[in-house]
C-alpha cells in the first residue's frame, strides 16, 4: 500500500481522535450509571421494573401533548387516533426515563389495536442481532437481553424496553434493526464511504445543507460538552447521518407491502429538520413525537427548545429523570480527555 497523503493524513488522525474520545466519554457514563445501579444486571434483575423514579411530577405539564403547528394542547386520545393512520410513527426518548418507553409501548400498543402490523425499527438493535426476531414471540422476549448484548452495549436497562418487545411480538409485529453495521459506521467515520450498492439503498448522495450541517455540529459539540474542537468533530456528523440513513431504509421499504412503520430510537434522531424523518419519501404520511422531560422553571410551551414544529409534529411531557449533567460529574475527566484525543497538527 502506498504512503498515505499529509493531508488524508491528518484527516484519518482527527477521525480516530475524536471517534475515541466518543468511545471513552460513552464508557465513562455508562461505567457510572452500571455503578450506581441504573444500567441492567443478571437476566432475572432486568425483566424487573426499573427502580427509576421520576422527580417534577406534580409540574403542570406532565403527561400533557402539544400539537406544535397549532401550539394547542390534545387529548391523548385525539392523539393516537392521529397516530395510527400515519405511515410512519417516531417516538423520540430520552434513553433513560422509563415513561418515554411506557409511551412508545402504548405506540405499538395502539397500532396493534387500530388492527395494523407496522414494522418496529429499533436505533438500539444491531444487524448482527437480527436471527434473534425473526418471528418473535411473546414467550421468546425474555431471553433476549444476552442474546442482544444489551447489557454489554451499554443501553439502559432492559427492563425499560422489555415491554416494546413483548408487546410487538404479541400482534405479530416484525422488529428490525435500526442501527448500521459497525464496520461501515467505523468506515464512515474515518472518511470512508459506503460501496455504491449500499449508497444507492441508503440515498447517501443525499447531502446535508450548510444549516443542516452546522445545527448537528453545534449539537454534536454541546454532547461533548464542549472541550473537543469543533473541526474535530466533523466524523461525528457523517456517523450520525449514517445512523439515520440506516433507520430510514427499513422503514421505506416497509412501505412496499404497506404496512408502514414505528421508529424506536433516541429524540435527535426522530426530529424533523435532519433526522430519519428526512430519509423518508416525501410521498409518505409521518408525524413525529418527541417524549419531553419537564424543567421546574419552565411552565409555557415556549420556554422548550425541543417545542419547534421545525422538529417535530408533537411533543408528550413527562416527569424527568433526577441526575447530574455529566459536563459538571466529569468536569476534570472530559478535561483531560479532550486533551488526550484532540490531534495536534
Amino acid at each position: 500500500m502506498g504512503k498515505v497523503p499529509p493531508q488524508e493524513q491528518n484527516m484519518l488522525n482527527k477521525a480516530i481522535n475524536v471517534l475515541s474520545f466518543a468511545v471513552a466519554y460513552s464508557t465513562l457514563v455508562v461505567s457510572s450509571e452500571a455503578a450506581s445501579g441504573q444500567d441492567g444486571g443478571a437476566q432475572d434483575e432486568l425483566s424487573e421494573k426499573p427502580k427509576t423514579e421520576l422527580i417534577l411530577m406534580d409540574h403542570p405539564l406532565v403527561d400533557t401533548i402539544w400539537d406544535l403547528r397549532t401550539g394547542k394542547q390534545i387529548s391523548q386520545d385525539a392523539f393516537w387516533k392521529l397516530a395510527v393512520t400515519q405511515d410512519h410513527l417516531l417516538v423520540g426518548e430520552k434513553h433513560d426515563n422509563p415513561r418515554h418507553h411506557e409511551i412508545q409501548v402504548e405506540a405499538v400498543h395502539q397500532m396493534g389495536v387500530a388492527g395494523r402490523k407496522p414494522l418496529i425499527v429499533m436505533e438500539m438493535v444491531d444487524p448482527k442481532h437480527q436471527q434473534w426476531l425473526k418471528e418473535l414471540k411473546p414467550e421468546d422476549v425474555s431471553g433476549l437481553s444476552d442474546k442482544l448484548e444489551w447489557e454489554k452495549r451499554g443501553w439502559p436497562a432492559w427492563s425499560m424496553y422489555e415491554p416494546i418487545f413483548k408487546e410487538a411480538a404479541f400482534y405479530g409485529m416484525t422488529i428490525a434493526p435500526g442501527a448500521p453495521e459497525r464496520e461501515l459506521l467505523i468506515k464512515v467515520g474515518t472518511g470512508g464511504v459506503p460501496s455504491e450498492d449500499v449508497s444507492k439503498d441508503l440515498m447517501w448522495s443525499q447531502k446535508f445543507s450548510k444549516k443542516q450541517h452546522e445545527s448537528l455540529l453545534d449539537e454534536l459539540e454541546r454532547s461533548h460538552c464542549g472541550v473537543v474542537p469543533r473541526n474535530s468533530l466533523e466524523p461525528l456528523v457523517e456517523m450520525q447521518r449514517l445512523k439515520d440513513a440506516s433507520m430510514g431504509l427499513p422503514m421505506r421499504s416497509a412501505m412496499k407491502t404497506e404496512r408502514g412503520s414505528v421508529l424506536i430510537a433516541g429524540t435527535g434522531h426522530t426530529r424533523k429538520d435532519r433526522g430519519v424523518p428526512w430519509w423518508l419519501d416525501r410521498n409518505d404520511s409521518r408525524l413525529s413525537l418527541a417524549a419531553v422531560e419537564v424543567s421546574s422553571d419552565n411552565y409555557q410551551l415556549s420556554d422548550y427548545s425541543l417545542a419547534d414544529v421545525n422538529r417535530f409534529d408533537y411533543v408528550w411531557f413527562t416527569g424527568r429523570v433526577e441526575s447530574v449533567d455529566p459536563c459538571e460529574k466529569y468536569a476534570e475527566q472530559l478535561k483531560t480527555m479532550g486533551k488526550k484525543h484532540t490531534h495536534k497538527e
